[in-house]
């Protein structure tokens, strides 16, 4: 961990903060929640995932480990599962619900944990581990487009700050500036 990427990841956990609070708050105070704080131990959770399967060199393909790992979730959770009865619930699912959960399971954990893997391969764990910080950007995106909420410029701001942490921790500020000052010429 070097110091530009410590600093980038700072940054851009500033700007999820800009961006989760600022749909309770409109001013720049930060609430204490239990929330948010769990989100934040998610990201060194998965941070934590990240560096230990990149280390393990495990020499499977992705596709199997994406497998184990979602096989270990299930086992996992199977028994919160049996002491709440969840059973009884599952044949008054409408469609529209048996839908969302099959997204969930195949797009949300699936499809995103084998892509995860996949990174993980080609890139180093705390590049791909940055990239974490962009789904406040995406949620806001997507609260945006289908649930038609308020734009709130803060959040704006804390999307950019994201963008800029996500682009420092990753060493990439001076090829994106050279980049902007490339299309400035060309415009």
């Amino acid at each position: 961990m070097t110091l530009l990427k410590a600093s980038g990841i700072i940054v851009a956990i500033i700007g999820v903060l800009l961006v989760t609070t600022s749909s309770n708050q409109h001013s720049l105070q930060l609430p204490v929640n239990i929330g948010y704080l769990l989100m934040i131990l998610s990201t060194l959770n998965w941070a934590i995932y990240s560096v230990l399967l990149k280390k393990l060199d495990i020499q499977l393909p992705s596709l199997v480990v994406t497998f184990y790992m979602c096989l270990i979730g299930f086992t996992l959770t199977t028994p919160f599962l049996v002491r709440n009865k969840g059973w009884e619930i599952m044949p008054f699912l409408t469609s529209v619900e048996w839908a969302h959960l099959l997204f969930l399971g195949v797009f949300v954990s699936g499809v995103a944990y084998w892509y995860w893997a996949k990174a993980l391969e080609v890139l180093e764990a705390s590049h791909v581990s940055v990239f974490l910080y962009l789904e406040p950007v995406a949620t806001l995106i997507t609260a945006v487009l289908l649930l038609r909420e308020k734009i709130i410029p803060v959040s704006i701001l804390g999307g950019v700050i994201i963008i800029v942490g996500v682009i420092v921790a990753n060493g990439r500020l001076l090829t994106f500036l050279r980049y902007l000052q490339w299309r400035n010429k060309k415009l």
